[in-house]
C-alpha cells in the first residue's frame, strides 16, 4: 500500500486543531503503520493574506469573509506543503483542501472524510456562515470538482450521503461511512460505573454552543422532574450562560481540556447518569461517542449525525419535535425502572471498544486496501 499522509486546515499533530480529531486519527494509524505523512498546514502564516483579501473584497464586492474557501487560499496552503506529500495517497478533513486536481496532478490519489458538506453547512442557520453568494458557489463548485476526482468520498454520518448525491452528483458506489471515535485514550485500569437504584439523575451536558446544543430544553425537563419530587442535576462542561451558573440543580464544571486534563473529564463525564445532547444542528456529536466510550448511556434528537451516535439500546432516540414532556417521562421511566437502567448501562459499556479511533483506523485500513 502507498503511503498514506493526513491532511486538515490546521496541523494534523496539533491536539488543539478542530477538535483533536485529525490529531487522533493520525497517531492512532501511524501506531499501527497505516498512516505516514502528517500534514502540517500553518494557518497563522496566512494571516496577512486573508487581511488583504477581505480588504479587496469590501473594496470591490461590499462584503468580506470566505478567505479560507478561496482560491488564493488554496494556493497558498499548497504551497505549504511538501511536494512530495501530494504523489502519495491523502484522506482529507476538509471539503477543499487539498484540492484534488492538485494531487491528481502530482500522482496522488485522495480520499475526504466529512461530517457535512459546504452546502449543508451554507444552509444551516445554526452555523450562521457569512459569505456572500459568489464565494458559496465557487467554493461549492471546487468541492463538487474534488468529490468527482477522489477515490471515495467518506462520510462520519450518513446524513449527508443524501446531498452528496444529489447536489454534488457523487454516486454511490464511491460513498462510504465510517464513524468516527472518542477523542481522548481511556486508562487501561479505567472502571466503568456501576448501576445503582436512586432517585438522583445527572444530566451530562458537553459543548461550547450551549444554545444550539439544547441547554436550555434540558433546563426545562430538569424543572418537570424537580417537580415531580426527583433530584435532577445537569453537569455543564463547556460553556454556560450567566443566569444558569449558580442556579439550582446546575453543577457547572466549566472548560475542562480533556487534553491535558483527561483525568478530571473522565471522571466528570463517567458520574453522570445520561449524556445529553438535544441539538437543533448537529452534523455528528462527539460528545455522544464520550459518554459511550465511558460507559454512559446517551440522550438526544435523533437527526442529521445523531443518527451514527446515539446507538441503539443504549441512547433515548427523540424525534426533534418532541416536546418536554415526552423527554421528562422517558427520563423518568430511567429513574424508576431498575431493569432499563441496567441494561442501558451494559450497553452503552458494549460500545466502549467499539467508539474508538482503533476501530476507526481499522476500517479505514480496509477501504484503502479495497481502492
Amino acid at each position: 500500500m502507498d503511503k498514506v499522509g493526513v491532511a486538515v486546515v490546521g496541523d494534523v499533530l496539533d491536539i488543539n486543531c478542530w477538535s483533536s480529531t485529525p490529531f487522533y486519527f493520525y497517531t492512532t494509524g501511524a501506531r499501527k503503520g497505516i498512516f505516514h505523512l502528517p500534514w502540517q498546514l500553518k494557518v497563522e502564516k496566512l494571516k496577512v493574506h486573508r487581511y488583504i483579501w477581505n480588504a479587496r473584497q469590501l473594496l470591490f464586492h461590499g462584503n468580506t469573509g470566505g478567505f479560507q474557501y478561496s482560491i488564493d487560499f488554496l494556493n497558498r496552503a499548497e504551497n505549504q506543503i511538501p511536494p512530495a506529500y501530494f504523489e502519495s495517497t491523502v484522506i482529507s478533513f476538509n471539503q477543499l483542501f487539498p484540492r484534488a486536481s492538485t494531487v491528481n496532478r502530482k500522482g496522488g490519489k485522495i480520499y475526504y472524510y466529512l461530517d457535512a458538506t459546504l452546502f449543508d453547512l451554507f444552509n444551516s442557520p445554526a452555523y450562521n456562515i457569512r459569505v456572500s453568494e459568489k464565494v458559496k458557489q465557487q467554493a461549492i463548485a471546487i468541492e463538487k470538482e474534488n468529490y468527482a476526482r477522489s477515490q471515495a468520498v467518506v462520510t462520519m454520518g450518513k446524513w449527508i450521503h443524501r446531498t452528496l448525491r444529489e447536489v454534488y452528483q457523487v454516486p454511490s458506489s464511491k460513498l462510504f461511512h465510517i464513524l468516527p471515535g472518542a477523542n481522548f485514550i481511556l486508562p487501561h485500569d479505567y472502571q466503568f460505573p456501576e448501576c445503582v437504584d436512586t432517585n438522583r439523575l445527572v444530566l451530562g451536558f458537553i459543548g461550547k454552543d450551549w444554545k444550539r446544543k439544547g441547554l436550555l430544553l434540558l433546563k426545562e425537563v430538569q424543572q418537570i422532574l424537580t417537580q415531580k419530587g426527583y433530584e435532577v442535576v445537569i453537569k455543564i462542561i463547556g460553556h454556560c450562560p450567566d443566569d444558569l451558573i449558580h442556579a439550582p440543580g446546575i453543577q457547572y464544571c466549566g472548560f475542562i481540556n480533556k487534553q491535558t486534563d483527561t483525568a478530571r473529564f473522565i471522571e466528570e463525564i463517567s458520574t453522570c447518569d445520561i449524556g445529553s445532547l438535544f441539538s437543533t444542528d448537529e452534523a455528528l456529536g462527539i460528545s455522544v461517542l464520550e459518554f459511550l466510550r465511558v460507559g454512559v448511556p446517551v440522550a438526544g434528537f435523533y437527526h442529521q449525525g445523531m443518527e451514527d451516535t446515539l446507538l441503539e439500546g443504549a441512547s433515548f432516540r427523540f424525534s426533534p419535535s418532541a416536546t418536554v414532556d415526552v423527554i421528562a417521562n422517558a427520563f423518568e421511566e430511567f429513574i424508576l425502572n431498575h431493569q432499563l437502567r441496567k441494561a442501558m448501562r451494559e450497553n452503552a459499556r458494549k460500545y466502549s471498544d467499539y467508539v474508538t479511533w482503533d476501530r476507526c483506523v481499522e476500517e479505514w485500513k480496509l477501504l484503502l486496501q479495497q481502492h
